[in-house]
């Protein structure tokens, strides 16, 4: 496992799916598109074919881009 073309385990897909369902609740409303979805899906392909099965640390290797770009707090949600 880890190699590219290497397949995942159901459970590998299943625990990478809910860690992307998490990030994306993460994000503000609008920023939830499809587009931003594959980018998160991306990330966490890439961590998983490192390895990576932590939910935590897939989670932020998914958002940590974009909280680079936009700054601290910038991922926080809304305050209702």
């Amino acid at each position: 496992m880890g190699a590219l073309g290497t397949g995942f385990q159901p459970g590998d897909i299943k625990l990478m799916r809910s860690v992307l369902d998490k990030a994306a609740i993460i994000l503000p409303e609008a920023e939830r598109t499809s587009a931003m979805k594959a980018k998160l899906s991306s990330r966490i392909l890439a961590a998983a074919v490192k390895g990576e099965r932590d939910p935590n640390k897939l989670r932020i290797a998914a958002l940590l881009e974009e909280m680079d770009v936009k700054g601290p707090g910038a991922l926080a949600p809304a305050s209702r």
